[in-house]
């Protein structure tokens, strides 16, 4: 996963932002200011959120979709490692593994986080992760799904883009046209599973699971069946990791 951050050594950029605070739930029970609180000595003051120039890097891709995890930004918030946390509207660039933040004049400001911030979206926390699977390792922002257990499991937002592989050819009654084929932006997230310390990466077969080892493997063949157990279902998932957890 490739990321492309240019920081902004001067930063005169003054967030005016939502004006009311919502209590969001998640996080500790620190007080909620308003983004229009948050200048922007105390976004950048702690060397933990680094606001970038807009990227252009994907942006200029002639392809269908996009990058965003969902495209409207939403009600959110950003809270830092001394429990102060700021109420802001949000989306999350899953290419460029950055949130984008929207005042109210409508400027949108790209902003990469470190593992001391934790970004709060419907409820839900998203954190930057350092992840190694295979041989390759990097920061990466998960989605808590389950926490604080003896297993694990984090949602790991990302999306590919699938270039066409060649050229479609119609044939009007004026002759032969060549239509190209666009580039294509897919969903290919996956659920991350934290054991002793490692990410591994859930596989979407029981065989390939049983080889991991993360759970004894009599155990989880009879539980999954049991249970009914579909490796690609979020809700499942969260009861095989509890089960196994206990």
């Amino acid at each position: 996963m490739k990321k492309i951050l240019i920081n902004i050594s001067v930063l005169l950029i003054v967030f005016q932002l939502n004006s009311q605070s919502r209590g969001l739930s998640g996080g500790s029970s620190s007080s909620l200011s308003s983004m229009s609180d948050l200048t922007a000595s105390k976004l950048y003051s702690g060397g933990d959120i680094f606001v970038l120039e807009k990227l252009k890097k994907n942006n200029n891709i002639d392809a269908v979709g996009n990058t965003y995890l969902f495209k409207e930004f939403k009600n959110g918030s950003i809270q830092f490692k001394d429990g102060k946390k700021y109420e802001a509207n949000l989306r999350f660039d899953i290419s460029n593994q950055n949130f984008e933040i929207k005042s109210n004049d409508g400027k949108i400001t790209p902003i990469s986080i470190n593992e001391n911030v934790e970004i709060y979206l419907d409820n839900q926390r998203y954190t930057m992760h350092s992840v190694m699977l295979g041989e390759k390792g990097d920061l990466a922002v998960l989605r808590d799904v389950v926490v604080n257990n003896k297993l694990e499991l984090y949602f790991f937002p990302r999306k590919v883009l699938e270039l066409p592989t060649e050229s479609s050819i119609q044939a009007p009654s004026s002759g032969y046209v060549k239509k190209t084929k666009k580039a294509q932006w897919k969903e290919a997230h996956l659920f991350l599973i934290k054991s002793n310390g490692n990410y591994i990466e859930v596989p979407k077969s029981h065989k390939k699971m049983s080889l991991l080892g993360v759970f004894n493997e009599k155990e989880y063949k009879s539980y999954r069946k049991q249970s009914k157990i579909d490796l690609k279902n979020e809700d499942d998932l969260i009861r095989l990791v509890n089960h196994f957890s206990n």
